[in-house]
């Protein structure tokens, strides 16, 4: 497939499936531009967090370049009875849970293919055979799917995000291109937590240099879309609901 797509001369996305069972991250950069890492995912709960799971697993080695990523699968941002069924479940996610999933998609650096019916048709009992279609997505999928600010995490061209300590899913980071640090504070927890990250981590887990010692951090929510102020060592302690996640961007000053 990959050389007949090549034959044809045209620029092709080539997103190849085999739902990561041969470790596609290792060898499939050679013939894709994309590789389903995972599991079919549904817009549950309990497979979101397993999608997640999964991707940390990916060895850092085999994190991503430009053309090449490593594809968590499609989005099911605010689907519910609008929307069909993946393999056979309804999506029953909260709103909290909608944005964890649009936020570890965007910081591993997956695909963001959506799956959600962007049109809404109905067809004209007076014209016979004429259908109307109009765009639309509800409140809750546009300030998801249109969050430029997580998008930008997305769209980068550094290696994809990952837990910044081994075995441990509470936080997230990715360099960025202009040198911030994304940063996903994840709670795959059914009850509230406390979260409060030292700069210096993101050293002593190989993800960034010269983040360590006496700096002073700006911290940006990107959910909130506002400045949460200049950090010096740490975030601010901050307690963060169940299956939630907050998602930031720290510019060293």
């Amino acid at each position: 497939m990959s050389a007949a797509l090549n034959a044809t001369g045209r620029s092709i996305h080539f997103n190849m499936c085999e739902w990561g069972v041969d470790n596609p991250w290792e060898w499939g950069d050679a013939i894709a531009q994309s590789w389903r890492s995972t599991d079919d995912h549904t817009g549950v709960w309990s497979s979101t967090k397993s999608i997640i799971n999964q991707t940390a697993l990916v060895p850092a080695k085999y994190s991503g370049r430009p053309y090449g990523w490593n594809d968590m699968d499609m989005l099911e941002t605010g689907n519910y009875a609008q929307a069909a069924h993946a393999n056979g479940r309804e999506s029953n996610m909260t709103a909290e849970e909608y944005k964890t999933e649009f936020s570890m998609w965007a910081i591993a650096a997956s695909p963001l293919v959506v799956t959600t019916p962007i049109m809404k048709c109905s067809s004209s009992h007076s014209d016979v055979g004429k259908v109307t279609c109009t765009p639309t997505i509800t409140p809750l999928q546009r300030e998801i799917l249109l969050n430029k600010e997580v998008i930008a995490i997305n769209q980068d061209v550094t290696p994809q995000g990952r837990p910044v300590t081994t075995g441990e899913l509470k936080y997230w980071a990715r360099v960025l291109s202009d040198g911030d640090v994304a940063l996903a504070m994840y709670n795959e927890d059914d009850d509230m937590n406390t979260f409060s990250f030292a700069f210096s981590t993101l050293v002593s887990g190989g993800i960034a240099p010269g983040w360590d010692g006496d700096i002073v951090v700006s911290v940006r929510d990107l959910w909130k879309h506002e400045e949460l102020g200049q950090f010096r060592s740490s975030t601010p302690t901050l307690g963060i609901p169940g299956h939630s996640t907050r998602l930031f961007r720290l510019s060293k000053k």
